[in-house]
């Protein structure tokens, strides 16, 4: 039987506060025949759940598409809410063709043009406030009056800072960390909110609280006041009623500020919360407000409405919830272990307080020598720094309950002080918070430790997906785009992350300087600040160990911006997700950035690098340009980032920050030069850019011939000692096919001289295991799998760890984040190569994909599975008595290659297949 189900508009399942004039609306098919296929769809839109008033009938259309299906009705109006259903047609193999009907959803669009909004930016303080300091959080309240016959309510909100707000002392939605995080000065994220069955007839409150947030706090090193220094506030509720008449209440001078029980509101290092400075009732009806001051009008900076963009992402939201074992360690502190590394904040209740009774918690990721210990991440810390903690000041009552509004912590332990009686463990509960995306992968063998390894990258990814991509949770918290291009594959397989990347990867266009150049970090966290301001703070220390830049086309990169590898982001991550989900508007959206990355990098290679003059690349000429203008030589790379130490290749990973600023890497840039120019030019073809696709296409081949021209020797060597070269340059096709065989040999050498162990840093790591493998050696590529001696992906797993380590020997020398998903990209390997689920990107999106199984190592079993855009895709393969037996599901609407180990080939449509290998 056929059946249509989960159909989403964006991405997202009925999503309110829209933009998209063609939104793209998809949905999946189910059937209990093989080979099934859809012929065709009808869409039905119209502005009513009954289909009275059409908006838009595709009429039936012969497409066996069912993703990224266009809107193509009439044109869409603010706060417009259209329905929709899809009928389709669908034919198997064997069988007749049948026809199914949709549920009904919706989708809801937003506030299109900028006259739409009534509201005015409003200050959440009156008086000037020192930015040294951190300040207490802002509350406003309004009240205000709903006539008879209301049928909806819609609340639209922003701010400069972290905002959350209830309606009636009811909390308005379950969304946190609002409104998110994007390059303030480019565009700014509002939210939507159906509040209808929150209002009553007559009076209501409007109650609000803004915090500092990623605004105004600290992100990236240890400097604050990112974008703004003051706290301000933009919303509007719009009252619809029976008879057809609208009411707007929006900011403004009728607000009323003041502040509460919240005295500190930083996202990372904490909260201070008296609770005897809250006004009892503030979020009521009928509360006296008249000792609050009225708001005044916003003054400054990024106030214009055409900086609003409705969210595009999904929302953040809490999730897993965890229980502690109540511990005293070695110096008598007691300490609550939650079991796993998360990013998130605990709630507590607390017993029977005394007036003025200070409780704090303080997150860490680790204890050390039986000690907790928070110096992994942060070792400039002094005994006074208030760091990853909260501080609650209680009113003296029999029960209290607290849980953080704007402070967000990567920790496992939770250091306890100023309780005086038994700690009670379900009084503690931590909430592991991240973007609410859907889990679409998992995998499971025969290793237990490999299933731990799983867990781990999972949960780093949960742990640093916080509406941006962020390194860790902890120290630095900024979005990196090193680590997001390295695991963007990785992050596609454990969850939907379209939409999420496409949000993103906006700001990484929005914030691409003049010149192409992509900051390594992206939104970049001094966007306020002048070039003097940030001066001051490299000058202070108050930067961390990157100088940063002043974000945006206009402002001036950072020191070490533009690292290759790194800016390489603008291309591959848009042909992942293009891959991963087949949707060209990605494509769309970030090729010129991509191009202008590419033109960047080519640029600075036709640059002279003055130590590199008697090189004989400098000397060499073809067709009368010089090979050297084929080599990226100048500029800043962190090269092959904390690449285990070799005595053979020196130490790659030296930090010494003078050291760093002069530091340049030929080999790597050169790569991902090259790599980066053929990404764009396949890109240039999907996009029919014909002369783009000629121009990079060409340009790359010439810097293939100059790199194996310089770089590898006539043996296959590239740099004794070192793995990376090798598979960088397996995987990026870089070396001719001749040569092909000799590096891969240099590869499996460098591999059985580290004793089965990696040496692989960032940028090489996730691709280690697949150019073994597909290169011939397979037993290499399972051994280093499943080794537990360090530099390994196991050890820190039997030391305990449950998130991916920033260090391969983090845990055993307690430094750096203990919560960096960057090395889990090897569960890339996992998906697809030991179950071989892989897209093709001739059919990208998993439209036909491959599977393709490699037993190996010392499993006897595996299984994947993969929820597509399609449906469930499943590949499971168990040793049994000599022979291996392989079980695989493809999606309705789809079709695979199955290629087994030995040698069969079966091209096969939807259904359940089995098959035997002796």
């Amino acid at each position: 039987m056929l059946k249509i189900k989960a159909l989403r508009t964006e991405y997202l399942e009925n999503p309110i506060g829209i933009d998209a004039q063609n939104p793209r609306l998809s949905w999946k098919l189910e059937s209990d025949r093989q080979g099934v296929m859809q012929k065709s769809y009808q869409v039905t839109a119209a502005l009513d759940s009954a289909f009275e008033t059409i908006v838009w009938d595709s009429g039936m259309v012969q497409s066996d598409a069912s993703v990224q299906v266009l809107y193509k009705g009439e044109k869409l109006c603010s706060g417009q809410r259209v329905y929709w259903k899809v009928k389709v047609t669908a034919e198997g193999e064997t069988t007749e063709i049948e026809a199914a009907e949709s549920e009904t959803v919706f989708f809801e669009m937003g506030l299109l043009k900028e006259e739409d909004w009534k509201g005015k930016w409003i200050e959440a303080v009156r008086e000037p406030e020192d930015i040294e300091s951190y300040n207490p959080a802002s509350y406003l309240r309004r009240e205000f009056q709903v006539k008879k016959g209301l049928v909806r309510a819609r609340i639209y909100q922003t701010a400069h800072g972290l905002y959350e707000f209830w309606v009636n002392e009811k909390r308005g939605t379950k969304d946190v960390f609002k409104p998110g995080f994007t390059s303030y000065y480019h565009r700014i994220q509002y939210q939507t909110y159906d509040i209808t069955k929150l209002l009553e007839e007559g009076e209501n409150v409007w109650s609000v609280i803004i915090g500092d947030g990623w605004w105004r706090g600290s992100t990236g090193g240890m400097y604050r006041n990112n974008f703004g220094y003051r706290l301000q506030f933009l919303g509007q509720i719009v009252l619809e009623y029976a008879d057809g008449s609208k009411e707007v209440v929006g900011t403004d001078e009728k607000f009323k500020i003041a502040h509460g029980g919240l005295r500190m509101s930083d996202m990372k290092f904490g909260e201070v919360y008296d609770a005897r400075l809250e006004s009892k009732g503030w979020k009521k009806i009928g509360f006296d407000d008249s000792a609050w001051e009225d708001a005044p009008l916003a003054e400054g900076k990024y106030l214009n409405y055409s900086l609003l963009v409705p969210s595009r992402s999904v929302p953040i939201r809490e999730k897993e919830v965890f229980f502690p074992k109540v511990l005293v360690d070695k110096e008598g502190s007691t300490v609550l272990d939650f079991g796993q590394n998360i990013a998130g904040y605990v709630r507590m209740k607390l017993r029977n307080t005394r007036k003025g009774q200070t409780i704090s918690l303080i997150h860490s990721e680790g204890m050390k020598d039986g000690v907790f210990y928070l110096g992994n991440v942060c070792t400039d810390l002094t005994d006074n720094t208030h760091y990853q903690q909260v501080d609650y000041i209680a009113e003296g009552a029999d029960e209290e309950k607290y849980q953080p509004f704007f402070g967000v912590f990567g920790f496992r332990y939770v250091k306890v002080t100023g309780i005086e009686q038994e700690i009670l463990p379900e009084d503690f509960e931590a909430v592991a918070v991240y973007s609410d995306m859907e889990e679409t992968g998992d995998f499971h063998c025969s290793n237990e430790l490999i299933n731990q390894l799983v867990k781990n990258s999972r949960w780093s990814q949960k742990g640093n997906f916080l509406d941006v991509p962020t390194d860790c949770p902890t120290r630095e918290r900024s979005p990196w785009t090193g680590d997001a291009q390295v695991y963007a594959k990785t992050a596609s397989e454990f969850m939907n992350v379209y939409p999420f990347f496409e949000k993103w990867l906006a700001d990484v266009s929005i914030e691409q300087y003049r010149d192409g150049m992509v900051a390594n970090s992206v939104p970049v966290t001094t966007s306020l600040h002048s070039e003097e301001e940030v001066n001051r703070l490299i000058t202070e220390n108050k930067c961390g160990f990157i100088v940063p830049g002043i974000g945006g086309p206009d402002g001036k990169p950072g020191v070490f911006d533009g690292s290759a590898g790194w800016g390489d982001v603008a291309t591959i991550a848009p042909y992942t997700m293009y891959l991963c989900y087949g949707d060209r508007q990605i494509l769309e959206n970030q090729f010129e950035c991509a191009k202008r990355w590419v033109d960047y990098m080519i640029r600075c290679a036709k640059d002279e690098n003055e130590k590199q003059m008697e090189r004989p690349e400098y000397q060499n000429f073809e067709n009368g340009v010089r090979d050297a203008d084929y080599i990226f030589d100048t500029r800043f790379h962190f090269g092959e980032w904390l690449e285990p130490y070799s005595e053979e290749s020196g130490d790659p990973a030296e930090q010494d920050l003078e050291a760093q600023k002069k530091r340049t890497d030929p080999l790597v840039a050169t790569a991902y030069m090259y790599h980066s120019a053929v990404l764009t030019a396949k890109m240039a073809e999907v996009l029919g850019k014909s002369e783009e696709q000629k121009y990079y296409r060409e340009y790359s081949e010439n810097v293939k011939r100059v790199y194996n021209k310089y770089f590898i020797h006539p043996d296959g060597t590239i740099v004794k000692g070192r793995q990376a070269p090798y598979v960088r340059t397996l995987q990026f096709d870089l070396c001719y096919p001749e040569m092909r065989k000799k590096v891969a040999a240099r590869l499996a050498e460098a591999v059985r001289d580290n004793g089965m162990c990696l040496n692989t840093g960032f940028l090489s790591t996730p691709f280690l295991l697949f150019q073994l493998l597909e290169n011939g050696y397979k037993e290499e590529a399972f051994a280093v799998l499943e080794q537990t001696k360090a530099p390994s992906w196991l050890h820190p797993v039997i030391l305990g760890a449950t998130t991916i380590l920033e260090e391969w020997t983090g845990l055993d020398e307690h430094m750096n984040s203990y919560n960096h998903y960057s090395y889990g990209a090897v569960c890339d390997f996992l998906f697809g190569a030991v179950c071989g689920i892989q897209p093709l990107i001739e059919t990208p999106g998993y439209k036909h994909f491959e599977l393709r199984p490699v037993p190996g190592g010392t499993l006897s079993c595996a299984k994947a599975t993969y929820e597509s855009l399609y449906g469930t895709i499943r590949s499971e393969w168990e040793k049994k008595e000599g022979r291996i037996e392989f079980y695989f599901a493809v999606p309705v609407n789809t079709t695979a290659r199955i290629v087994l180990p030995d040698g069969r080939v079966e091209n096969v449509g939807s259904g359940e297949y089995r098959f035997v290998v002796s």
